[in-house]
């Protein structure tokens, strides 16, 4: 499939793009923190799981998965609230305010995963 025919709404890409760009940012901070401080390896799980989590959400509704959608309805959730713990929990400014947008980002994600368009293309006319 090339991506220039692949013809979806602007809401299902952005949602793909979150859910995966998201996880790879909060894995980028977690390698950079483990690089540059005295931190273990086993900080990487969390970042690792939403990158695993999120792409599995996003494999599934590029190949109109209906039950993908459900499933991202509970990684954006679980993701979303972790951010938000981690921004309450934070002692660094700059990692509070990237758990932050990334909090405020899983959150849109939510709304975009329950958008008419989302419904429309896993869903067909049944939505």
């Amino acid at each position: 499939m090339k991506l220039s025919s692949w013809r979806v709404a602007v809401e299902v890409k952005v949602a793909i793009a979150l859910l995966l760009g998201l996880g790879l940012a909060y894995l980028l901070v977690g390698i950079i923190i483990v690089t540059t401080s005295e931190a273990s390896g086993r900080t990487l799980i969390m970042p690792v799981a939403s990158v695993l989590l999120g792409g599995l959400v996003a494999g599934g509704l590029a190949l109109r998965m209906p039950s993908s959608r459900f499933f991202g309805f509970g990684v954006a959730a679980l993701l979303g609230l972790l951010h938000a713990f981690l921004l309450l929990g934070g002692s660094v400014l700059w990692l509070k305010l990237f758990s932050a947008v990334l909090a405020v980002g899983y959150i849109y994600t939510w709304v975009l995963l329950n958008s008419g368009p989302v419904r429309r293309y896993l869903l067909g006319d049944a939505a």
